[in-house]
């Protein structure tokens, strides 16, 4: 049972990372009509400002139990917190290869029309 606990949490984790992401390619096409450099900054950064919302949800679940484990200090909080911001300029840095993957695409698909 503890295992299927422990793949639980490490799914949660892992749909932190991927739905900003999802959200912010779904904003790249929704944003279609609008100028380029509009969609292209949407899609770098809305799945950070997507993570900051969202993963403090996840992160900061774990806090009502840290005194139960004998954490007294303020270390989980430290390390939550770091997490966040990690995992912040993580969604950056996949925000800005995301776009450059959608960006080959329309490039590709607009010289395939053009033939």
């Amino acid at each position: 049972m503890q295992s299927f606990v422990e793949a639980w949490r490490l799914l949660l984790l892992l749909t932190i990372f991927a739905f900003p992401l999802l959200l912010g390619i779904l904003l790249y096409f929704r944003l279609s009509r609008a100028p380029r450099w509009v969609a292209a900054i949407a899609t770098i950064l809305a799945p950070a400002v997507f993570f900051v919302f969202l993963a403090p949800i996840h992160l900061f679940a774990g806090m009502s139990e840290a005194p139960a484990r004998g954490a007294s200090c303020g270390m989980p909080a430290m390390g939550a917190i770091l997490l966040l911001y990690a995992g912040t300029a993580l969604q950056l840095v996949l925000g800005l290869f995301t776009l450059a993957a959608l960006s080959a695409r329309r490039r590709h698909q607009v010289s395939a029309n053009q033939t």
